[in-house]
């Protein structure tokens, strides 16, 4: 059995033994806090969390995070895809940010007699600009509804989400 040293991680374990009886405390000081966890948990789609995994061979692995969180494999999975989605909505936000602010530019400023080429590059832009929105401010609040955002941005949306029936 080996730890994963690193990022706060010391009590982490390679295998599926649980770290609380795996690993040894350092010594404690006044601040740190030792809290024996148990619980029941109920998995719903368990093959959709863990592929290839029989139920009879299952033992959950959490990792302890420094602020005493404990997170799972199929969680840091989703928040890898869900922090991949958010930059490149970014990346595609300020670019048609910056587009969009360009051709208003070129508009104000150009000696072009007919505009129309640039009328239709700032809609272009503008469209470009709008589109990331959903789905960046659906990830940042909860108070944005699932539906309005899944209408909006369909093909950014998040491989795990689940969608809630009307």
């Amino acid at each position: 059995m080996g730890l994963i040293p690193g990022h706060g991680l010391e009590g982490i374990t390679t295998d599926h033994t649980p770290a609380t009886a795996t690993t040894p405390l350092a010594q404690p000081t006044g601040a740190d806090l030792l809290v024996e966890v148990t619980a029941t948990v109920v998995i719903r789609n368990f093959d959709k969390y863990y592929p290839g995994v029989p139920i009879e061979d299952f033992k959950p692995k959490y990792f302890p995070l420094m602020d005493g969180s404990l997170i799972c494999p199929p969680l840091i999975k989703d928040l890898l895809q869900v922090h991949a989605i958010i930059i490149i909505c970014s990346a595609l936000f300020v670019f048609f940010f910056r587009n969009t602010f360009t051709v208003v530019r070129y508009i104000r400023s150009g000696k072009v007699p007919h505009k129309a080429l640039f009328y239709i590059l700032l809609g272009s832009q503008a469209i470009g600009f709008v589109f990331p929105l959903p789905t960046l401010i659906s990830t940042f609040t909860e108070r944005v509804d699932c539906r309005t955002w899944v209408v909006n941005s369909t093909s950014t949306q998040p491989p795990n989400a689940e969608l809630p029936h009307p």
